[in-house]
């Protein structure tokens, strides 16, 4: 076997999903081609311009996109229709139609940005319009063709290599939690080393990586309310994302600089091992979510439970007594975040163990997942 096949094996696994992609995009665009050939459409080739606006990356957000994109062509196909009524004869009525019609077109796609191809829709019908067609057959070439390319990209995504939702929620999941344990050992790290800890970059990609799975679970919700599969996927799972991202930003606010001396010797090593445990507990819920199975808790609560002792050894220690407001809030804050963050993450395994019950009823008795 030459240097050249395994490479391009690990090329086409790194890549498996935009090609997957340019396949349904692909065969979305032969299928509009050859309908709007067929139908006979004069300017059919808005269709295909339709099928790859709308072609996303999984059903749900091409649903979004299409349906997003018929009712801004109908918004746009309307004004640009009552533009026309006034039959502007020379440039300078053309213009103030035009000027009109996408002003207004332009007030709604600022309203609402998904509509934002009203404007432009109103404009190409002002500025195309064939001379000799009568307007209400004009206007409904427009939308027949928007919403053909629509269709096909909508049954392209369902039906060529489908890409549903769920798995793009996943595969975003994953990314976050492993981010996030990532994140617990940089932090313990910098408890067992006595270090500061600067705020991070890693926190601000974080928020953003928290903002696909939002985007993805919306798809996923759109696909499951049109009947075209059902994720199974609790809504409170971002939301628990969003509150284990708040107990990180507290933490690291609290050992932004080296705890007390006095303070460091008592907790901060039992904090990091508390963290540890943790970053280890968002890496097994990683790896459950993929294989859909229970969650290990492995030694998690073990580890928060020597962190309380610590913490209750150190309250009724007199040195506690010498700190100053400053220093003590740290350290209580310290603590409750900690055991906030460990609350936060069970509730997660929590969330994980019932997507597993639910993967396990959906199979059949074969063993194969049921579709959707």
């Amino acid at each position: 076997m030459t240097p050249i096949v395994p490479l391009a094996r690990a090329w086409v696994q790194k890549n498996d999903a935009s090609l997957r992609q340019a396949v349904r995009v692909m065969v979305a665009v032969a299928a509009t081609f050859a309908t709007y050939k067929m139908l006979g459409l004069q300017q059919g080739y808005w269709a295909v311009f339709t099928v790859l606006v709308v072609m996303q990356g999984s059903i749900g957000s091409t649903l979004g996109a299409a349906l997003d994109r018929l009712l801004g062509t109908l918004i746009g196909a309307a004004l640009g229709g009552i533009g026309l009524a006034f039959h502007p004869a020379n440039p300078v009525e053309v213009c103030a139609v035009l000027v009109v019609v996408t002003g207004i077109g332009g007030f709604v796609a600022a309203v609402r940005p998904q509509l934002r191809i009203a404007p432009v829709t109103a404009a190409i019908m002002l500025l195309n319009a064939p001379a000799g067609l009568p307007l209400p057959t004009f206007v409904a070439d427009r939308i027949i063709e928007i919403g053909l390319g629509g269709v096909i990209g909508v049954l392209a995504s369902l039906l060529v290599l489908p890409a549903r939702s769920r798995d793009l929620v996943v595969e975003r999941t994953v990314a976050v939690l492993e981010r996030i344990g990532a994140m617990l050992d940089e932090q313990a790290e910098a408890l067992e080393t006595g270090m500061a800890l600067p705020t991070s970059p890693n926190h601000r990609a974080l928020r953003n990586a928290l903002g696909s799975v939002e985007a993805a679970m919306k798809d996923a919700d759109r696909e499951r309310a049109s009947w075209l599969a059902n994720h199974g996927i609790p809504s409170s799972v971002p939301r628990t994302l969003w509150r284990v991202r708040n107990d990180l930003t507290q933490i690291g606010r609290a050992i932004d600089e080296p705890l007390p001396g006095n303070a460091a010797a008592g907790l901060a090593a039992a904090a990091a091992m508390s963290l540890r445990a943790e970053g280890a507990l968002a890496r097994r819920c990683a790896t459950a979510l993929t294989a859909v199975t229970t969650v290990d808790r492995g030694t998690v609560v073990a580890g928060q439970a020597r962190f309380a002792e610590n913490f209750d050894a150190f309250r009724r220690d007199p040195d506690a007594q010498t700190l100053d407001f400053d220093q003590s809030g740290r350290i209580f804050g310290l603590a409750f975040a900690i055991g906030r963050l460990h609350r936060d993450l069970l509730d997660l395994a929590k969330r994980i163990d019932e997507i597993a019950g639910g993967g396990r009823r959906g199979r059949s008795s074969a063993g194969a997942p049921v579709a959707g």
